[in-house]
């Protein structure tokens, strides 16, 4: 990828970063907003003036990427973003099928008006976004993340949270450099549409009726598009 390429594209930090300022979230940011494409070549020297920082931090951020299996380190090759195979995406949507509606069970009885609140509000931004003309696919997956992850990130199981956003992360990597479908943004819309109205009538049964539809949705359209 040419250093203009690279400049040019807006990275959108996601949420499920918590230390958003480190070398590690700039760089996994740069992966998921497919700045960095599967295959890509990660040059130390590069990575360390793109941060504006030392070489010792990018070394720790790869390798802490290398640990969670979003960068691989060859010998004599070097770094480079790990490529994801059909099989990969397919793992993680089968352990999202179970951790949703575990955590989204909870959310539904212990949930405040305000966070209902906030989810209309995201919601609003993501129909605004799939109403332009040339929808920004990376900003709708962004917009998508802050919805659910408001509705898991404050779940008492830290153990299952945790697992669910590095699950959550990994599909943000392996789907950084495909698009959306005007279908299935729609589609995507009014799921979530639907899920705002059975909140707000804490029905845990049809809520959790619509979320695994819209998981079950959203791993067929995916596996259309898997590059292998």
């Amino acid at each position: 990828m040419s250093e203009n390429s690279v400049s040019n594209k807006q990275v959108l930090t996601s949420p499920l970063l918590v230390e958003q300022n480190s070398i590690y979230s700039k760089m996994l940011s740069d992966i998921i907003n497919a700045v960095f494409v599967s295959g890509d070549r990660l040059v130390t020297t590069q990575l360390a003036e793109r941060y504006n920082t030392s070489i010792n931090p990018v070394r720790e951020a790869l390798k802490q990427l290398q640990g969670e299996g979003f960068v691989n380190i060859a010998l004599n090759s070097g770094a480079s973003v790990t490529k994801f195979e059909a099989t990969n995406t397919r793992d993680v949507f089968e352990v999202l099928q179970l951790l949703d509606p575990y955590l989204m069970e909870w959310f539904v009885e212990e949930h405040s008006d305000e966070q209902r609140d906030e989810l209309s509000e995201i919601l609003s931004a993501m129909e605004k976004v799939a109403l332009s003309a040339e929808p920004a696919h990376a900003l709708y997956r962004h917009l998508d993340t802050q919805f659910h992850w408001l509705m898991y990130k404050d779940h008492y199981n830290k153990n299952a949270v945790e697992l669910w956003r590095r699950n959550r992360l990994i599909l943000h990597v392996a789907h950084a450099s495909l698009t959306l479908s005007k279908r299935r943004i729609e589609q995507s819309i009014s799921e979530h549409r639907t899920l705002l109205q059975t909140l707000e009538k804490r029905d845990v049964g049809k809520t959790l009726k619509t979320l695994k539809a819209h998981i079950a949705n959203s791993g067929r359209y995916w596996s259309r598009y898997q590059v292998r």
